[in-house]
């Protein structure tokens, strides 16, 4: 009798679970937020869809078609809306400002700032004989090898896939 019940409760298809082993698991996506360091598998805004899991990490299929462990810290659970960079533009000429604004604009159409500079250009600032205070904040700065566009967009490029972009920048309003 038991027999026949078990074949009763699984005779139909299971819907949206797949089966791992003899455990049903629900169907999951998660969205990565940072790929951390598994840039060689994952992408920042990328759903994937989650294979096994425990209490701490998630098992995906990574861009490079392998399973991997990754921790949860580094997923929102569902298909997310991430907000990622779309371009960037110099607000000041490079030549004339120790400290130069950029203006970077987002996939959801909204536009934040930050500051960037050279460890060179800080070293001038600090030579200025009346600076007063002699001392400055760094917050949303970003401090580069050189103004060279191709490092910016590498370098910007980076922190997004980081999920930091966001957190070294201010709302434009």
């Amino acid at each position: 009798m038991r027999v026949r019940e078990c074949k009763r409760r699984y005779a139909k298809p299971l819907q949206n679970k797949k089966i791992y082993g003899s455990v049903p698991m629900v169907e999951e996506l998660v969205t990565c937020k940072s790929v951390g360091v598994y840039q060689h598998a994952l992408t920042r805004g990328k759903q994937y869809e989650v294979v096994d899991s425990d209490n701490e990490k998630y098992r995906v299929v990574g861009d490079h078609g392998k399973r991997i462990w990754i921790e949860k810290s580094y997923f929102r659970q569902g298909s997310v809306a991430l907000l990622m960079m779309s371009k960037w533009k110099f607000d000041q000429d490079v030549k004339d400002n120790n400290f130069v604004e950029i203006t970077i604009r987002f996939n959801d159409g909204s536009s934040r700032w930050c500051n960037i500079t050279t460890p060179d250009n800080i070293k001038k600032h600090f030579e200025i004989a009346l600076l007063d205070p002699p001392g400055m904040i760094g917050n949303h700065m970003i401090i580069m090898k050189s103004f060279n566009e191709e490092e910016i967009e590498k370098t910007l490029r980076y922190f997004d896939s980081q999920g930091e972009l966001e957190c070294i920048t201010k709302p434009l309003v």
